[in-house]
C-alpha cells in the first residue's frame, strides 16, 4: 500500500444506496492520493436484493465485473483495496459460507454487517425504521438487532464486522427517543465487542455517526477505549457515501489511527 493510513469503508455506485449520478472509483482516488490515504471500497452486498432487484449493481452475478474493475485500477494505483460489506442473514448462512468460499480469496477485505433482519426494513433507513416501529415495539426492535448481530459474530463467517451499534443511528435522545423499557446501555455494546474478542473478529471504528442524529462514532469512543484495553482488534472506516464526506473525514480517520495506536 502507498500510505500508512487506510479508510476501510467507502461506497461508490456499486452500492445500491448510491444515486445514479453518485461517485465512482476514480472520483475517490484523486482525493485519496492528494491526502495520502489508502482506500478500501466496501460495497454493499445483500443476497436478497441482489436476487430480486434487477437494478442492483450486483444483480446477475456482476460481482465478477466488480472484481475486474478493481484489478484494472490496481494496475495504476497501489493504494486501493477491493472489498464488500456483506449483509448477514440468519436463514442464509449456508449460502453466505459458500459465497465466502468462492470469493474471499479474490477480495482484499470483507466486513459482515446487519442492516435488517426483516426483508425491506433496514434500520439504517429512518423511513423504513419508522415503518417497522409501527409494527413492532421499539424494545423488540433493539433486542432483535443485538440478537441477530450476536448470531453473526458467533457464526464465524466474517473476520471483520461493521458499525457494531448502528441500531442507534436514529434511535437516540436526539431523534427517535428510546422508550423506558429499552436497554440502551453501553454494557450491551461492550458485550458484543467482547464476543468479537472471543471469536477473533475485528471491529470497525465507524466514523459515519456524525452524519446522523446520534452524532458519534459506532461504537462510541468510550466503548472503543474500553474494548481496546481488553485487546480488541479494530479497523477504521468513514462509511463514506459521498466525495464531500470522504474528504472532510480524512483528518478524523488519521486521528482515529493515532487514538487506537494502529500506526506501525
Amino acid at each position: 500500500m502507498n500510505f500508512k493510513y487506510t479508510d476501510y469503508h467507502v461506497h461508490t455506485k456499486w452500492s445500491a444506496d448510491i444515486q445514479e449520478n453518485g461517485p465512482v472509483f476514480n472520483d475517490y482516488l484523486e482525493i485519496a492520493e492528494k491526502n495520502r490515504i489508502n482506500i478500501c471500497f466496501l460495497e454493499h452486498y445483500e443476497l436478497y436484493y441482489i436476487e430480486r432487484d434487477k437494478t442492483n449493481p450486483f444483480y446477475n452475478s456482476k460481482i465478477d465485473d466488480y472484481l475486474e474493475e478493481i484489478d484494472q485500477l490496481k494496475e495504476n494505483y497501489n493504494g486501493i483495496l477491493g472489498g464488500l460489506e456483506v449483509e448477514y442473514y440468519q436463514d442464509r448462512e449456508t449460502e453466505l459460507r459458500e459465497f465466502m468460499d468462492d470469493y474471499e480469496k479474490d477480495l482484499d477485505f470483507i466486513g459482515g454487517t446487519v442492516h435488517e433482519w426483516i426483508f425491506n426494513y433496514p434500520i439504517t433507513s429512518r423511513a423504513k425504521l419508522v415503518e417497522l416501529l409501527e409494527k413492532i415495539q421499539m424494545k423488540q426492535v433493539i433486542d432483535d438487532y443485538f440478537k441477530v448481530y450476536k448470531m453473526m459474530i458467533e457464526s464465524k463467517i466474517f473476520k471483520n464486522v461493521c458499525h457494531l451499534d448502528t441500531i442507534y443511528r436514529y434511535i437516540n435522545e436526539n431523534d427517535l427517543k428510546p422508550s423506558d423499557d429499552c436497554d440502551t446501555t453501553e454494557e450491551r455494546v461492550l458485550n458484543l465487542g467482547r464476543l468479537c474478542i472471543k471469536n477473533k473478529v475485528r471491529i470497525e471504528y465507524n466514523l459515519s455517526g456524525i452524519r446522523f442524529p446520534i452524532n458519534r462514532s459506532f461504537p462510541s469512543k468510550e466503548v472503543v477505549k474500553q474494548l481496546k484495553s481488553e485487546r480488541a482488534k479494530f479497523f477504521i472506516g468513514s462509511d463514506s457515501h459521498s466525495l464531500e464526506f470522504f474528504e472532510e473525514t480524512i483528518p478524523k480517520v488519521k486521528q482515529a489511527y493515532e487514538f487506537l495506536g494502529l500506526i506501525n
